[in-house]
């Protein structure tokens, strides 16, 4: 029986409710059965490289498919692209064994969906997995479902260190930055004479980024001083209600809070319009924003733990100690485990640095661009892939193989 019959039988015999209810079995199964399925026999030769992810979608993994994708035609590499949609996706069955280099830009909860709907008797080939997690330690199924790949690829060192025990070798592969994206970005007009910028969404745990630990810290900075100003751009406020109302009232005077979503162009001009992008953040798992800042010439003020130490040091950004501590997370989003508390008087004492030290801003902007472009670069980024990628595109760029 087809994948797309089974689908629709499913649909059929059960109402929305009750998939609902008994998605968790589905689940279960989906994943008992990819990991009995026999893998296909190793295929020898140059193959294609072919990337799968949700190409239809914004949020993070997706975002970091996309960037793969974009890397590799910008190094000479023609890329194959599937979009697989969430759970089961009958469109993506592969009707007989596909040899390639296939890299999944999915959690494992994904990956278990995706093998199980292209059919994991016909994905031919090196598995490779990109894997995004924030927490120190990885769930105890990731760990498991690494041995559905030959190697599982992490943002971060930090992240790599939390996949510790898995079943699979594992690397860190940095998110790849494109200096064409931030050249000449007109900065968004000022509204203080010192500009602060932070921004995270809603769906990745306000508590993560820990925005009210960036008001404590202005607040600490610069009391009410109207030629200070704080911008909190966040998105996806009004479906956390409450979150956004706890972070509204303790934004106060100098501190403006907008909940709405950007044109990306858009949020790139108010980050260059800034003079410090701030990430007092408890955990990240890599750190975009900051990278972006760095590219745009923006100083960064950051929270010393997690994912941006691979792309952040001391002659770079502003650094604030922290303490580890229990994670609270009012969304539970995040539950368990241990994250990092930033210092709020050591980041207060970094806003003042950079609004009352000539030439620090300058120096910092000058070290963040050439600091993201030896370490995040699409050559660097290719230098941190496995030896079969790297041929792989070797082979195209000479000529020798073409998809």
């Amino acid at each position: 029986m087809s994948l797309g019959r089974l689908q629709s039988l499913w649909r059929a015999a059960l109402p929305p409710q009750a998939r609902v209810l008994a998605a968790p079995l589905l689940r279960h199964g989906l994943r008992a059965y990819v990991h009995a399925s026999r893998r296909p026999a190793p295929v020898a030769g140059p193959l294609p490289i072919r990337v799968v992810g949700f190409f239809g979608q914004s949020h993070g993994i997706a975002a970091s498919a996309k960037l793969a994708v974009r890397a590799f035609e910008a190094l000479g590499a023609a890329v194959e692209t599937v979009a697989i949609g969430p759970g089961l996706d009958a469109r993506a069955a592969l009707q007989d064994p596909s040899p390639a280099l296939w890299i999944f830009h999915l959690n494992p909860p994904e990956l278990v969906g995706a093998l199980a709907s292209l059919g994991p008797t016909r994905v031919a080939g090196p598995r490779f997995g990109y894997w995004a997690w924030e927490l120190p330690k990885a769930p105890a199924d990731w760990l498991a479902d690494a041995r559905l790949l030959d190697e599982v690829w992490a943002p971060s060192q930090y992240v790599a260190q939390a996949l510790d025990g898995a079943r699979a070798p594992v690397r860190a592969v940095p998110h790849p930055l494109f200096p064409e994206d931030y050249r000449g970005v007109a900065p968004a007009p000022r509204t203080a004479a010192f500009q602060a910028v932070t921004l995270f969404d809603f769906n990745s745990s306000a508590a993560r980024k820990n925005p009210e630990g960036t008001i404590a810290a202005f607040r600490r900075a610069f009391g009410d001083d109207p030629a200070c100003e704080l911008v909190i751009k966040t998105q996806n406020g009004a479906q956390h209600p409450q979150a956004l109302a706890r972070l509204r009232a303790s934004a106060g005077p100098q501190v403006r809070v907008v909940n709405e979503s950007w044109p990306y162009a858009e949020v790139k001009r108010l980050i260059a319009g800034a003079d410090v992008l701030i990430s007092l953040h408890r955990a990240e798992g890599f750190g975009l924003t900051m990278a972006e800042a760095m590219a745009l010439g923006t100083p960064t003020i950051a929270t010393a733990a997690t994912g941006n130490l691979d792309f952040q040091d001391e002659a770079s950004a502003l650094l604030v100690p922290f303490t580890p501590t229990p994670v609270e997370d009012p969304q539970r989003i995040y539950r368990g485990q241990t994250w990092a508390e930033p210092d709020v008087e050591a980041a207060a004492h970094a806003l003042r640095r950079l609004r009352d030290e000539p030439g620090l801003g300058a120096r910092l902007a000058e070290a963040g661009r050439v600091r993201v472009a030896e370490r995040l670069s699409p050559d660097a980024w290719l230098r941190s892939l496995p030896e079969a990628v790297q041929a792989a595109v070797a082979h195209q760029r000479s000529g020798l193989f073409g998809v």
